[in-house]
């Protein structure tokens, strides 16, 4: 079997193996009409930043923490974190510090653990500490996690917009600056 069936048959098992009431509430999530502010290290990091622009696309307010055009965050705002481990030393002053302001969290991880304490979607997969539990990968380091983050995220997009916006609106909001 070559690399890329490998990969896809990993996909496959991790993203039908999440909980349907935690990807429902992402979905309901992404239709409110609030500012979305997104948050990860690393690949994980630019795996939110492709989802915040995917989600800029469909016609949110979205920023990414750590640019300079990042406002401050509000109680009325949505912080959305992708970690694999739920505890980057970052993402844990980033949960605190949104914490205190009282903005609604939402993390994206492999760490059931975090999520007795913030809202999230909990990903069944590999992480590069492959930790017991995990499931089996042949791909290096935390590919699996961000991987699967990147396919339900987009998906939960997708999922929200019930067919509201075609692609030619979507393309409207798109860079005309390439």
């Amino acid at each position: 079997m070559n690399t890329v069936s490998m990969i896809l048959m990993e996909m496959t098992d991790v993203c039908t193996n999440i909980k349907k009431d935690e990807y429902d509430k992402l979905v309901d999530l992404f239709k409110q009409k609030k500012r979305f502010f997104f948050s990860g290290e690393g690949r994980s990091g630019l795996i939110a930043k492709a989802i915040a622009m995917r989600l800029m696309h469909s016609g949110q307010t979205v920023y990414v923490i750590g640019e300079t055009t990042t406002p401050a965050i509000e109680k009325s705002d949505v912080l959305l974190v992708i970690s694999g481990s739920g505890k980057t030393a970052s993402t844990l002053n980033i949960l605190e510090s949104a914490s205190k302001v009282g903005t609604h969290i939402f993390l994206v991880t492999t760490n059931a653990e975090v999520l007795d304490t913030y809202e999230g979607l909990l990903i069944p997969a590999a992480t590069k500490h492959r930790l017991e539990g995990e499931p089996k990968t042949i791909q290096p380091l935390g590919n699996q996690f961000d991987q699967a983050a990147h396919l339900l995220l987009d998906a939960a997009i997708i999922d929200s917009l019930d067919n509201q916006l075609l692609n030619e609106e979507m393309k409207k909001k798109h860079s005309n600056l390439e």
